[in-house]
């Protein structure tokens, strides 16, 4: 069996892995890399095989950093099967239409300075039409835990990830042994989704690492931080702005937010949804309550429900969406992108950032080089459409909400695992070591970290 990692090697975003083993190619996630411009960089470089040599993709989850290089691939030759779960499939054409859609403006807008200066411009990644032709290979999986054939005796299963919506651990059983991609492995006692599914005895393990090197607080506390935060900035007239992924993250502040009204435990305020997208995902987590956990099922079996209740509002357009900022304070505002490198909660921030009585907080892994990185490490003020903005508001950081296991799940899963060769991956390089340190000392495994573009044979 041969590895070679296309992505998310030596860095948390770009997630893509090449298998090959009893004569066919099988890629492990597509996904986009996202971060500082030398990373951004990464998408347009050739892919390190040619897509139409592949047989298969198999699809973790949903999120971009997984799945938004796909319609690229299949732009470049890629014609196989796209295997993931139904909520995968259904959430990932949404995402991908959307990234499509922003792809070609910022395309438009590069291509128009580049002509101010006499250049030619830069075409998008990839555009609508590739993303139909992506649509069209999606091939849902009947559920997790059942063997899916995929010829030359090569098979693979879906397991819980308990990460998002339908995400999945993905195991590859070949002749010469089994081969499980932890995907992104969730966090526990998450709203909404299952913990994470114990993982199979396998003899390779491709692990993540994002958050290898810490613990998360308890989710108990951080919907207290999210609860203080709001009862610190509302009563003084001040906005909430928090930057989320429409995917998971949106939907868990939601859950928690209603969860909170339910007990007559928020101030008096309006919460806005302010994302096109989050709105259309979370019709989709409507259609799948069977992926939801006991308490989800049941808290969603009823009206009003985390996504239906009356301090909720939901801003589609973008009319609606500059209306918020000329309300009054006193507004919850959940916009994307969960890492502010684009979207709607970069004019909240605008409107919001110089204002001492404001308050962000964030609820999701903020990548090296993107502004929400900076706003957590304490930067005085960023640069937003052209202007200098002081940054006055309160920033919390409430990372109990992450979907991504911590050094204890990880290193729980990975014992259950009980892999002869592992490798690290999707992670930063002080996460990684410590990570590779505690499995040496705990577990008796050298696990390997392997650098972006790298061969192995196992």
């Amino acid at each position: 069996m041969k590895i070679t990692f296309c992505g998310a090697a030596g860095t948390v975003t770009g997630s893509s892995h090449l298998v090959e083993a009893n004569g066919l190619r099988v890629l492990l996630d597509c996904g986009l890399f996202q971060g500082s411009r030398e990373i951004d960089e990464r998408n347009r470089s050739p892919f390190p095989f040619d897509p139409a040599s592949l047989d298969f993709v198999l699809l973790s989850h949903a999120h971009l950093d997984h799945a938004g290089l796909l319609p690229r691939l299949v732009h470049d030759g890629f014609t196989g099967r796209i295997l993931c779960t139904p909520p995968t499939a259904a959430i990932a054409k949404l995402m991908l239409a959307d990234s499509a859609h922003l792809q070609v403006e910022e395309a438009a807008y590069r291509t128009r300075k580049a002509k101010r200066r006499g250049e030619a411009g830069t075409p998008p990644l990839y555009d609508m039409d590739d993303v139909l032709r992506t649509a069209d290979l999606f091939q849902p999986i009947p559920g997790y835990g059942d063997l899916v054939d995929l010829g030359k005796g090569l098979s693979c299963v879906f397991h819980d990830a308990g990460h998002i919506l339908g995400s999945a651990c993905i195991e590859l059983r070949t002749s010469n042994g089994r081969l499980l991609f932890s995907g992104d492995l969730g966090n526990r006692h998450q709203p909404i989704v299952r913990d994470p599914s114990t993982p199979p005895h396998v003899d390779v393990v491709l692990v993540e690492s994002t958050y290898g090197d810490r613990v998360h607080r308890s989710i108990e506390d951080s919907i207290a931080e999210l609860r203080d935060a709001i009862h610190d900035v509302i009563p003084g007239g001040g906005n909430v702005l928090v930057p989320s992924f429409a995917l998971e993250r949106a939907q868990e502040v939601l859950y928690e937010l209603f969860l909170l009204w339910t007990r007559h435990d928020l101030p008096q305020c309006r919460i806005y949804l302010d994302s096109p997208l989050a709105t259309s995902t979370t019709r989709v987590f409507e259609r799948f309550p069977d992926y939801f956990d006991d308490e989800g099922r049941k808290v969603f079996s009823q009206r009003p429900n985390p996504f239906d209740f009356p301090l909720l509002h939901y801003a589609q357009t973008t009319d609606e969406s500059k209306q918020i900022n000329a309300q009054p304070g006193g507004n919850v505002i959940i916009a994307g992108s969960g890492m502010c490198t684009g979207g709607r909660i970069l004019h909240h921030l605008r409107y919001n950032l110089w204002n001492a009585a404001a308050g962000v907080v964030f609820v999701g892994y903020q990548a090296v080089g993107t502004l929400g990185r900076n706003l957590v490490e304490g930067t005085k003020s960023v640069h937003l459409f052209g202007e200098e903005v002081a940054v006055r508001a309160k920033v919390w950081t409430v990372n109990g909400f992450s979907s991504h296991a911590d050094q204890p799940i990880l290193m729980d899963w990975i014992g259950k695992a009980k892999p002869r060769d592992l490798f690290l991956v999707h992670g930063e390089s002080a996460s990684q070591k410590a990570l590779q340190s505690k499995i040496q000392s705990d577990l008796g495994i050298v696990p390997r970290i392997p650098a972006w573009k790298e061969t192995v044979t196992v």
